[in-house]
């Protein structure tokens, strides 16, 4: 990609987005140019997260770091929120059981996110090659006969996802002792 600079990509945007409402338009407009880049949409292979340490010692990813994702199944940011509540969980079981935290945390964290983050890269990937991916016939066939009806029920399911409760400091020491960390 060549570097542009920011009036040639607000003149790009404006020209892009001539038939949208003004409003939109002014947002464009009125943008502080020196802030204005562009940047390309990256795409991480999944098996990264398979295959690879998501930490060390105590030092973690979560967000976009650990999986960014194409804009296509609108997750990005709720996978993003989940990351927080998950590692926020495993932090303060880790806090509340060994009075630190312990560095088999950041592992659980790593290890309950892990495949949620793949199937939600692989899915995101999916949903737009298929949507943007031509009007050939296969493109169609597959577009129309397969994944408009298959992939509303998984798309379903991936974005109802409970992240589990986050630990109170309110425990029992009988509830402290039967609990385990991962």
């Amino acid at each position: 990609m060549t570097r542009k600079s920011p009036e040639a990509i607000v003149k790009s945007l404006l020209d892009m987005l001539a038939g949208f409402p003004s409003i939109f338009l002014d947002v464009i407009q009125h943008s502080d140019l020196p802030t204005v880049t562009l940047a390309p949409l990256m795409f991480r292979v999944p098996w990264d997260l398979l295959l690879n340490d998501m930490y060390k010692d105590n030092i973690t990813v979560a967000g976009d770091a650990m999986h960014p994702t194409t804009p296509d199944l609108g997750q990005g940011g709720c996978s993003s929120l989940e990351d927080a509540v998950v590692l926020a969980r495993h932090i303060g079981n880790s806090f509340i059981l060994n009075g630190k935290i312990d560095s088999r945390a950041l592992k659980g964290y790593v290890k309950e996110r892990r495949f949620r983050a793949c199937l939600l890269i692989t899915l995101s990937y999916l949903s737009g090659r298929v949507q943007q991916g031509g009007s050939g016939r296969f493109m169609k066939f597959l577009r129309d006969r397969v994944f408009y009806k298959f992939f509303a029920l998984l798309a379903g399911n991936v974005v109802n996802h409970d992240c589990g409760k986050l630990p109170s400091m309110l425990l029992t020491s009988e509830e402290r002792n039967t609990k385990k960390l991962e």
